[in-house]
């Protein structure tokens, strides 16, 4: 889990390692209640999961293809749109993973 991405204050008032893990347990399933609220959310759909990283990735990556942005040198461009895409996407992949992460079950240290 990523510490640096949890309300600092709350890790140094911490006591104990299992305080810190119960306060990072706390923010990812917060968040993940937050996006799952969202998911149920017409106007969320619309906007974000259809417009924004359905839609317009798939017109991002057809752009991809166009003579005017081959010749244009804009491939850069549309390829940093996509990115932006997918790590908007990735995020929201991030929260449900660790907001489901059920806190009573043992961590596997030894990887």
């Amino acid at each position: 889990m990523q510490i640096n991405q949890i309300p600092t204050e709350k890790v140094e008032e911490a006591n104990s390692e299992e305080q810190v893990e119960s306060i990072v347990v706390d923010y990812w399933v917060s968040l993940n209640d937050a996006l799952v609220r969202l998911k149920e959310n017409e106007d969320f759909k619309t906007l974000i999961l259809e417009g924004y990283l359905k839609d317009k990735a798939v017109k991002g990556v057809s752009m991809l293809a166009t003579d005017y942005v081959k010749q244009g040198g804009h491939r850069p461009d549309v390829m940093e749109q996509l990115v932006a895409i997918s790590q908007l996407q990735d995020y929201f992949e991030m929260v449900s993973q660790l907001g489901t992460i059920d806190p009573e079950s043992p961590v596997d240290d030894e990887e």
